[in-house]
């Protein structure tokens, strides 16, 4: 139903009250009895109201006066109705109704859209109805966005950073689920589950010391029923994700999910909404268990010069009690110790600890990976190449400058860049020069860094211009020593990166007043959007 059209259905009710009240007037001595008349106001019927989903309680307080009768015997009713309804098809008038109060103090819980809405005052010693109309425009900041899990007081408050109403600034959503009666437990990391076209999968999900979740929908629901033990088979408490990485191209044509639990496991299932995941393959060559460090090595992108479209890349796992570098070749099921092809730059068995892992999201299958020394405070850099069913060694190296006091690391998604972080500052690494460390950002002694990252999009079809943000340099730092009580000591901030590896970095974006935060991701547009 669009907007003339209840307009004219509108019309069409007050002209039938007019009638109505004419023939009940107009029985034998004409002798007219005067009736109430009510007048509306107090409501903006020029401008249009704006709301955003699950965030904004539309707050209406009308003006209302009449020439006969109390108004604490009147009936009030408020609808709000999507411009695209039809009552022709079985759409209910009632199931438009958000209040029966005389002020409107309505928590908007609509989607994206565009609404007309309804305000009517009914006399009941007449039944007659006087309506008023106004307009409302619905936006949901939680189909994309940035989501930031934070500490509080033994909860995860989820604060997002969201577009503001004319789409133009970043603006803080703070506490998300101040209201939500769920005990979700402490937040540890966040990740976003979703394929290349968002054809079946889109979710965030929530690791805390109690479970994962999965974060649903624009009201960004979590519950029990959102647990994701239910997408595994073998696990019947809950399960603990320490990583979760998307492979973006299969030979399926589609994407594959890789999971690790923080008992080491490894699970793998296709991005469908059949998606199962059943048994762990972390067997060498299916048969000795071993524990695998919480990284996975994967190729985001595929040869496409390639004439048998081999998308089946190797992928890299690590041992973390062996130490030593693991691998899944082309259709084989399970890992095996890793063998490359070409020039030997290090041993695959490195008696190291693995730190970070990750993969190029636009160098063809390059993984980067960060180990330590036992008992020592070097760390090393390892660079593979991966192809079908083989792998080759590109970067070796002792990571320079003080990397004894390194907390994160972050991969460039397409410069040979690595950045790491101390308590307050960060470091760029050249790959090909892993022994100088430049320093590229300090910040006030007063703060902590949190997270550092780069957030792959890996929706190819998503929200326009967000694949800008997956080369920005993400940096969220804490306060480290607060006032008592004081809860908002985040800061997140957004750095745009230069090609050229001795260029500076510029503050692109800051943002103040979020939660104690421990971690941070993009929510991308998934296929409810």
């Amino acid at each position: 139903m669009n907007f003339h059209i209840l307009h004219r259905i509108t019309a069409a009710c007050s002209l039938t009250l007019l009638l109505l009240t004419s023939c009940y007037g107009d029985q034998g001595n004409y002798d007219y009895k005067p009736i109430n008349d009510i007048t509306i106001g107090g409501i903006d019927r020029e401008n249009v109201y704006v709301a955003y989903a699950y965030q904004t309680t539309l707050e209406i307080t009308p003006e209302i006066t009449s020439t006969m009768g109390d108004e604490a015997n009147y009936e009030y009713t408020w609808r709000i109705i999507p411009r695209d309804a039809d009552t022709n098809k079985g759409a209910s008038l009632d199931e438009f109704i958000v209040s029966r109060e005389r002020n409107l103090v309505y928590p908007v819980q609509l989607s994206d859209g565009d609404y007309t809405g309804f305000f009517e005052v009914k006399d009941p010693s007449t039944g007659v109805t006087w309506i008023e109309d106004f307009y409302l425009q619905v936006i949901s900041q939680g189909s994309t966005g940035w989501l930031v899990a934070c500490r509080e007081e033994g909860r995860t408050r989820l604060d997002l950073i969201g577009k503001d109403s004319k789409g133009e600034n970043d603006v803080l959503y703070a506490d998300l689920w101040k209201t939500v009666d769920f005990d979700m437990g402490e937040p540890q990391h966040l990740f976003f589950v979703g394929d290349n076209f968002a054809a079946y999968l889109g979710f965030p999900v929530l690791v805390t010391d109690k479970g994962s979740y999965s974060i649903n929908g624009n009201d960004f629901h979590i519950g029990e029923d959102t647990d994701l033990k239910w997408y595994f088979g073998t696990v019947s408490d809950r399960i603990l994700i320490a990583n979760s990485t998307i492979e973006l191209y299969t030979t399926t044509w589609v994407a594959n999910w890789w999971v690790i639990s923080q008992e080491g496991q490894i699970y793998s299932t296709e991005c469908t909404d059949r998606a199962f995941f059943s048994y762990p393959i972390n067997y060498a060559n299916g048969q000795t268990e071993f524990q695998a460090a919480p990284f996975v090595g994967v190729s985001y992108t595929y040869n496409d010069t390639d004439e048998d479209y081999n998308y089946n890349y190797a992928t890299i796992f690590y041992d973390a009690q062996g130490r030593r570098f693991m691998a899944k070749y082309g259709e084989s099921y399970y890992p095996a110790l890793m063998q490359c092809s070409g020039r030997q730059l290090f041993d695959v068995e490195t008696g190291r600890d693995m730190v970070f892992m990750d993969s190029h999201y636009e160098i063809d299958g390059q993984v980067v990976a960060v180990l330590r020394e036992p008992d020592s405070p070097r760390y090393f850099l390892y660079g593979m190449m991966l192809g079908y069913a083989k792998i080759e060694q590109n970067y070796y190296g002792e990571i320079g400058g003080p990397a004894a006091d390194a907390r994160f690391f972050a991969l460039h998604p397409s410069y040979n860049v690595l950045f790491y972080a101390t308590a307050n500052k960060v470091y760029r690494v050249n790959l090909a020069d892993p022994e100088t460390a430049t320093e590229v950002i300090s910040l006030d002694e007063g703060e902590e860094i949190a997270a550092l990252k780069f957030n792959k999009i890996l929706n190819l079809w998503g929200t326009p211009g967000a694949d800008v943000y997956m080369y920005n340099l993400v940096v969220c730092s804490n306060k480290k020593n607060p006032a008592a009580g004081e809860q908002n000591i985040g800061t997140f901030r957004l750095y745009e990166v230069p090609e050229l590896a001795n260029g500076s970095v510029t503050e692109k974006t800051r943002i103040e007043g979020l939660g104690e935060i421990v971690d941070v991701v993009y929510k991308e547009k998934g296929p409810e959007n």
